[in-house]
């Protein structure tokens, strides 16, 4: 369920009126009169809440799921768990934002009408450089620093002796104990979500927030879109670079090293301990085991395990890499010309 501190729910609406404005239709035996109040994860929707389902990867997760309703295919309809009500639809995936935005119409947060907002919580011996704006019923810890011309957004929460550079806007966001964020940092902004129809493409409502925990560095720069129902996740302790992308969902873990202009795809999980070198590439949904290395340049296009080390683009294991590098010299020189 979306954080009502940023998002503003409307419904519930019955199964029978999100069909009608998803052009999608109940399967045999769902109760069209049956009232969704939300939309959810799979992993952890309630009886209330519908979810989608787009292949059989996430089939699993569903069967063991207590969501009240779903959005998927025909082909996947007949793996819904008991108790689930089902939505048919050719692109569950557009329905289902369609269904978001249904339940979420507006999701910018108004302007501040004051640099700093009267209900705003602002602890003991913080610092508010000339230009900063503090959006209303968000909470500054005691003895935070807020950099000039930053913005700290509606809601928002920066723990205590955190750091923020001049020019960082922190949105949808809770921020721990002790983090540094460089000046231009942008935390909480869209996620990088369309769905292909056959009118263009469709935004899909970007409805999570980001979670900062503590002791985190982030460089100047780098942007940490929020998450598109979850939440993008930041593990206590981990240090990251300048110019760093950040995408919707990813969770990375405690006291990771992410070097500058590395990529990383929507919905990736990176373990603890991992590094990952300057310019790496990341597909989306990859995941990295604890203690993982990845080299500099590299493209992750496949799982990476524990305290796997790879490098090169597509990314294999080092020895492999160095093996085949080897490989090519040695056939060069050998067919060299007079």
């Amino acid at each position: 369920m979306p954080d009502p501190r940023f998002y503003r729910r409307e419904g519930p609406r019955t199964l029978a009126d999100l069909a009608a404005m998803t052009g999608t239709r109940p399967a045999p035996g769902a109760d069209a009169g049956l009232l969704i109040s939300d939309i959810g994860q799979i992993e952890t929707a309630g009886a209330g809440e519908i979810v989608y389902v787009t292949g059989k990867d996430f089939v699993p997760a569903w069967r063991d799921s207590k969501c009240g309703a779903c959005i998927t295919t025909e082909a996947l309809a007949k793996d819904a768990p008991n108790g689930s009500a089902v939505l048919i639809a050719a692109d569950p995936r557009a329905a289902f934002a369609s269904v978001a935005s249904a339940f979420y119409p507006t999701v910018e947060l108004a302007a501040a009408s004051a640099p700093i907002a009267p209900d705003a919580t602002i602890g003991k011996n913080v610092r508010l450089a000339p230009g900063a704006v503090v959006g209303a019923k968000a909470s500054i810890g005691e003895n935070a620093s807020i950099g000039a011309n930053s913005v700290i957004g509606p809601g928002v929460v920066i723990g205590a002796d955190t750091f923020v550079g001049a020019n960082v806007t922190v949105f949808y966001a809770l921020v721990g104990a002790k983090v540094i964020l460089h000046p231009g940092v942008r935390i909480g902004q869209d996620g990088f979500g369309f769905v292909p129809t056959p009118k263009g493409l469709k935004k899909v409502p970007q409805l999570g927030r980001v979670i900062i925990h503590d002791d985190v560095e982030i460089g100047a720069n780098t942007a940490v879109d929020r998450g598109a129902v979850g939440d993008t996740v930041i593990g206590a302790g981990t240090k990251i670079d300048n110019l760093v992308q950040i995408g919707h969902n990813v969770v990375i873990g405690r006291n990771c090293i992410i070097v500058a202009h590395v990529g990383i795809s929507g919905s990736c999980t990176i373990g603890d301990g991992v590094v990952l070198g300057g310019q790496v590439g990341m597909a989306d949904h990859i995941k990295v085991g604890d203690g993982a290395q990845v080299g500099a340049q590299s493209g992750l296009i496949r799982d990476v395990g524990r305290g796997e080390v790879v490098l090169g683009s597509p990314a294999r294991p080092i020895r492999q890499f160095w093996r085949e590098i080897t490989a090519l010299s040695r056939l060069t020189k050998r067919n060299k010309g007079p």
